[in-house]
């Protein structure tokens, strides 16, 4: 339901947008480094793990008595502070999941003072998709910036906890060999399964995604639409797993050189059915 006061709200930010203009993202030539960062990159849980290493490479390169803010959405809020949990200097700036991301962006660093801001990604994004038609999505960001993609695995970090990632291993999985799969059939992204024969574990909502890992890298198959698990598995030990990609939600954009894992591509018909099932 939209209140008076969420209209009279997004009235007074066009209008505070139109006084003082968009807030300026700066280059990566650009940033204080002896000042406080603030990161507005995509939001999705798994560009928080795209983003993991290039968050930490930045961070390295400020002065130790600086930290680098990271905006979140909400509902990613708990799992995003927790990946970083490690680090004091990162902080998680949360935003409000019912309204538009961009404008409570532009607000916040508004009331900074000396605002030393990267947008990576949104409009920034565009050209480098016409320019780069084979590198994916998590290249081009760190393309943007000028950070080596290697930063995006060799920087990526989080601490397991591996007592919870057994519970979750107990909670799900069979005692037999089986196939992990992840997909999303709510928004019309359904896994085509019927090769499959073993046991099926599907992800678990109830539980974090960083508690599934012992669950995926135990599994003798994973079949994986492009998502936060397919983004966190590239920091998994997946040697025993056969991997299959299902190529349905960016079938113009393969993943190509922007993994370290060895993905079997499945490629599917306009009709959602996967191609030489």
């Amino acid at each position: 339901m939209v209140t008076l006061s969420r209209i009279f709200s997004t009235i007074q930010e066009a209008f505070d947008g139109a006084i003082r203009g968009p807030a300026q993202s700066l280059s990566l030539k650009q940033v204080r480094w002896e000042e406080n960062l603030f990161i507005y990159h995509h939001l999705g849980l798994g560009d928080m793990i795209h983003c993991n290493g290039m968050v930490r490479h930045l961070l390295k390169r400020l002065q130790s008595n600086r930290s680098v803010h990271v905006f979140c959405k909400t509902r990613n809020a708990s799992m995003t502070r927790w990946m970083y949990r490690d680090e004091p200097r990162i902080r998680i700036i949360e935003l409000d999941d019912r309204e538009r991301e961009k404008p409570q962006v532009e607000r916040i660093i508004r009331q900074i003072p000396s605002s030393n801001y990267l947008c990576v990604g949104h409009r920034e994004l565009r050209p480098l998709l016409k320019e780069h038609p084979d590198l994916f999505f998590d290249e081009l960001f760190y393309l943007q910036l000028g950070i080596p993609y290697d930063s995006r695995y060799e920087e990526c970090h989080w601490d397991r906890d591996l007592v919870e990632e057994e519970r979750v291993f107990s909670k799900v999985a069979p005692n037999a060999p089986y196939a992990f799969v992840h997909d999303d059939p709510g928004r019309g992204y359904v896994v085509d399964t019927s090769a499959i024969g073993i046991p099926i574990v599907r992800n678990e909502p109830k539980e974090s995604l960083f508690h599934m890992g012992l669950v995926l890298e135990r599994a003798s198959e994973v079949h994986c639409m492009e998502s936060s698990i397919r983004c966190m598995i590239e920091s998994l030990e997946m040697s025993r797993a056969r991997l299959y990609y299902h190529n349905f939600r960016y079938p113009e954009r393969p993943l190509g050189t922007a993994t370290r894992q060895k993905w079997i591509s499945i490629e599917y018909t306009k009709e959602g059915c996967a191609i030489g099932a």
